[in-house]
């Protein structure tokens, strides 16, 4: 507060100072040429218009310099330190109208998210339900597979008790073929003896006849 007071004293000693200072809220004010009303009206400054403070003087009137270099005079109660209520207004107009927009845009990129995770939900339960029929397939699988596993046990066992077979049937056979050659062996020695046999007799009867023959002569 000082300072400010300081400055307004300093204001009334040294002609020239320099502020940045804004028109007042009135919609247009008066640039005169000069420090009272009796110079003429050079322009009109827009309420919320920048300014720099050039001097001030007694009359009430502060020269002043706008955005575009021109020098004038204003009534001192039209200018003020902080920035019109109507500007800071605009500004927060236009700040909420900007978060609006980057609102919008946060709530169309949740939409456009929400849909992509909807839609890889979706994919993730085709996916799982895929996931499940394969697994279901390869247990039934497994399970087929033990089945033929056995039943290519089984018939690996059937088939070495059909070889087994087979060769007890082969060598039965072997052994009854012998048996049966022995048998034939057996029966064509008596044939031979029973030949010889009867050959020796039909030798001995003529003789013996002979013999009772010449005894009764």
């Amino acid at each position: 507060m000082r300072n400010w007071i300081l400055i307004g004293l300093l204001a009334s000693v040294m002609p020239v100072l320099v502020f940045a200072e804004f028109i007042t809220e009135r919609l247009e004010i008066p640039v005169r040429s000069g420090d009272s009303r009796d110079y003429r009206i050079v322009r009109y400054l827009t309420a919320g218009t920048e300014v720099t403070i050039l001097e001030t003087t007694e009359s009430g009137y502060i020269k002043i310099k706008d955005e575009r270099e021109r020098e004038g005079y204003v009534l001192a109660r039209y200018i003020v330190k902080e920035s019109p209520s109507f500007l800071k207004i605009g500004r927060l107009e236009a700040e909420i109208v900007r978060k609006t927009e980057n609102v919008k845009r946060l709530e169309q990129t949740i939409r456009d998210l929400t849909e992509k995770i909807e839609v890889q939900k979706i994919d993730l339960d085709k996916a799982n339900e895929l996931t499940a029929n394969k697994q279901n397939e390869l247990n039934q699988l497994i399970a087929t597979s033990g089945e033929t596993i056995t039943l290519q046990n089984r018939l690996v066992s059937l088939e070495t008790e059909r070889q087994i077979l087979l060769s007890d049937n082969e060598r039965l056979r072997a052994e009854k073929l012998a048996e049966g050659d022995d048998s034939a062996k057996t029966w064509f020695a008596l044939g031979a003896a029973t030949l010889a046999f009867g050959w020796l007799i039909g030798l001995l009867v003529p003789r013996v006849r002979k013999t009772r023959i010449d005894t009764t002569l």
